[in-house]
């Protein structure tokens, strides 16, 4: 049974643009400490919220830097590139949220990304990151109504 509820996608949607006491300018950058500007978008694969057991997986963009975690039970559910060489991909995981919260803020530094200016809440969290000649941000947030089930944005440019 796919779960796909018109809320969750709406809230989901909002939350996946703006982050926590955020806009969507603050998501839309190269550099995550600068507003970008509304532009076209080029190559997309619209993402659709559902639980992870309802996922179906995207291809993994080619775009995609391998230094770049994400949670190895996550499926990849939708990518978008735009312009000036970023990327924002979007997944769904069922791990719950502080499990998959504990995964990010380990494997980013793992990985060579120093994590700055997060913010973690009850059911939702974001990080902006760098190293590797990226900068980026990633947001976490527990999906309703669906066993704690985690979505996953990654926005991720070359510095």
């Amino acid at each position: 049974m796919i779960r796909v509820r018109a809320g969750a996608l709406v809230l989901a949607a909002a939350a996946a643009l703006t982050g926590c006491g955020g806009t969507a300018d603050e998501t839309d950058l190269g550099d995550p400490d600068a507003p970008g500007a509304a532009e076209p978008r080029t190559e997309s694969s619209a993402a659709a919220l559902v639980c992870a057991d309802a996922a179906t997986a995207v291809p993994q963009p080619t775009a995609l830097p391998g230094e770049v975690p994400l949670p190895s039970d996550a499926v990849l559910t939708g990518s978008e590139e735009r312009s000036g060489g970023r990327l924002v991909v979007t997944a769904v995981t069922p791990g719950d949220f502080r499990s998959t919260l504990a995964f990010m803020q380990r494997a980013y530094p793992a990985a060579g990304l120093t994590l700055k200016e997060g913010e973690v809440e009850d059911r939702d969290a974001e990080s902006n990151f760098a190293g590797k000649g990226l900068v980026g941000r990633w947001t976490l947030r527990e999906i309703p109504d669906c066993d704690g089930d985690t979505l996953v944005t990654v926005l991720v440019a070359r510095a």
